[in-house]
């Protein structure tokens, strides 16, 4: 399948899904590779895809394991310029999503491949605590913002940078 992602001379439209597992007053992030802030875990939707078979698709690629959807936490319009100074339109769903099991998620912090698409991924996951989220680079900060004032009511949310 195609990952939903058109690229127009200096623009650039991407619609993804994105994972929220928290456990134990903590929330898995992904530190990427060259980059010092951390992030969730999620992905593209493939065409022909909707979002809720897309979080649990990017969940079981990402985590190895099988997720429910608890609650849609966010639908987001995200406008900004990325790395390679394209403007981006992002459309991304926020799902705070339970693991079926959390033998293949380890409670600290660990390492894993993914193979994606035939490129190999080397995904490192964070735990990160809830109390002192604001100390780190967690983006999206709206998200960030959402969990530090506990909010879990679902949101429609734009962003222009």
């Amino acid at each position: 399948m195609e990952d939903i992602e058109i690229r127009i001379n200096n623009k650039k439209f991407k619609y993804r899904v994105n994972g929220i597992v928290l456990k134990n007053n903590k929330i898995l992030t992904l530190r990427m590779k060259n980059n010092i802030s951390y992030c969730l875990p999620g992905g593209h939707v493939e065409l022909g895809e909707d979002s809720n078979s897309a979080i649990i698709r990017e969940m079981l690629e990402e985590l190895d394991t099988k997720v429910t959807i608890k609650k849609e936490l966010a639908m987001v319009e995200n406008f900004y310029k990325d790395k390679n100074n394209l403007l981006t339109h992002e459309i991304s769903f926020y799902y705070i999503v339970v693991p079926e099991s959390f033998s293949k998620i380890p409670l600290e912090n660990y390492s894993r491949s993914e193979h994606d698409k035939g490129q190999l991924k080397q995904h490192n996951f964070v735990w990160l605590n809830l109390d002192n989220i604001t100390d780190f680079d967690f983006r999206p900060s709206f998200i960030k913002d959402k969990l530090v004032n506990n909010n879990y009511d679902f949101e429609h949310i734009i962003v222009k940078d």
